[in-house]
């Protein structure tokens, strides 16, 4: 039998920011659901409680395994339809049974979507089984938080938006439904406040060659004046994904991308163009990536992308120190011109590379890359670890037309097609 009980309690509300509901009375309503296994009853038993916000609280083990019946915003990702719509502020977590497993959710597509214009939501401590599509996306909120939550598997569909690619996102936050350009910019709006994505377990395996499946993807939010974002993507463990693990494109605030652990796996998808990229940080904003830990598996691709791809969306100041970057790529592979441990390219401005350790094989370690009319300018790169790198064409790869680029403290080769390059070493300066 289905069991859906709310709770109230008294002591202190918890306060989650400017906007958080009460009951009037300054308590917050708490709902327990406890899955019963059956996909008809667990959906309308949490669909029920979130729609009454405030503390949601599910317990055992859920099936999603029914036809997702909430249409879901025109922005949101394809199919454009979820199992559970959350619309208004709430906590949605788990909790651990006496076997010590935590709540789990099988199946589902897009279990939960997030469309809560002006709220805080909250989604942690949830067990994510094989989700068509994703696990959780957010269309609207200001202040997110998705937290200790393990995603295991995603089923990859079919995407209209992207041409019928089959894609799997397992966190997408996201205000346009592919990806944001100067002509498509989405609503950035509907994305504000602090969005933390931490201390999450994601595997994403399921996708095949012909797939593109992703960590965590965050495109157009944020936006000047009032409504920018503190975005902290940090703590994760990403494995088994086939074009990038961390996909950010379009900040309007600050983006903090630290201390995760990504292990690509081998199977590359079909994204083409400069994919894949374990990390990959693309258009305006303040990006910081620091103390992350990747081992790429793939024969193409960097570890760390810093990357603009319109004059009017540059990159600017961009800081990328202490990540542990490892390019295990196959024996005898065949590098392309997107291969490097780190790459900064096209409309990119003032990127600052400090301090890296880089191991393995790949066309580069450190390369600064043009892209079209796009020209890396004023890139350093300062006392980044190369020892025993092994490079098919340089240590440091600087590009025909980037300007002013600064190398200190840099060892190995060097290929530098560029204007205004100034090397540095210890001791004195050349070129």
């Amino acid at each position: 039998m289905r069991i859906v009980r709310f709770l109230v309690f008294l002591g202190t509300a918890l306060a989650f920011g400017p906007g958080w509901a009460d009951d009037g009375n300054g308590v917050t309503p708490r709902a327990v659901v406890v899955g019963t296994g059956d996909p008809d009853r667990d959906v309308a038993a949490v669909q029920a409680a979130v729609d009454r916000g405030g503390q949601v609280l599910l317990q055992g083990h859920f099936s999603f395994d029914q036809p997702p019946a909430k249409p879901t915003s025109s922005n949101a990702f394809s199919p454009h339809v979820a199992t559970i719509l959350v619309s208004k502020a709430v906590v949605i977590s788990g909790t651990r049974d006496q076997q010590g497993e935590i709540t789990s959710i099988d199946r589902g597509t897009w279990p939960f979507a997030v469309e809560a214009l002006g709220s805080p939501v909250v989604i942690r401590g949830l067990r994510f089984v094989r989700p068509n599509g994703g696990a959780i996306q957010v269309n609207a909120v200001r202040g997110l938080e998705i937290s200790d939550c393990r995603i295991e598997g995603i089923v990859p569909l079919s995407n209209r938006d992207l041409k019928g690619a089959r894609v799997g996102l397992a966190i997408g936050v996201s205000t346009v439904s592919t990806h944001p350009s100067p002509a498509e910019r989405g609503q950035p709006e509907n994305v504000a406040g602090t969005i933390s994505i931490v201390n999450n377990d994601i595997d994403a395996t399921g996708g095949a060659a012909a797939d593109l499946t992703v960590g965590i993807l965050v495109f157009s939010v944020g936006q000047s004046p009032g409504q920018e974002v503190d975005l902290h993507v940090s703590g994760n463990r990403i494995s088994n994904v086939t074009e990038r693990a961390v996909n950010l494109r379009q900040v309007g605030g600050r983006a903090y991308v630290e201390q995760n652990v990504i292990s690509t796996g081998s199977i590359v998808g079909a994204a083409g163009g400069v994919a894949p990229d374990a990390i990959h940080a693309v258009g305006t904003g303040s990006y910081r990536i620091a103390h992350n830990s990747i081992h790429s598996g793939w024969a193409n691709g960097a570890g760390i992308r810093i990357h603009a791809n319109f004059a009017e969306w540059p990159i600017i100041g961009a800081i990328v120190v202490d990540n542990d970057v490892t390019m295990a790529a196959p024996e005898n592979t065949l590098f392309g011109t997107n291969s490097a441990g780190i790459e900064i390219r096209g409309y990119a401005q003032g990127t600052a590379v400090l301090n890296n350790r880089i191991r393995g094989r790949a066309r580069a370690a450190l390369a600064v890359i043009t892209q079209g009319d796009g020209i890396p300018g004023n890139s350093e790169f300062v006392s980044n670890d190369l020892e025993g790198f092994q490079a098919t064409l340089a240590g440091v790869l600087v590009d025909k037309g980037v300007t002013n680029t600064r190398l200190v403290d840099e060892k190995g080769k060097f290929e530098d097609g560029g204007i205004g390059t100034v090397i540095v070493r210890l001791g004195g300066k050349e070129k």
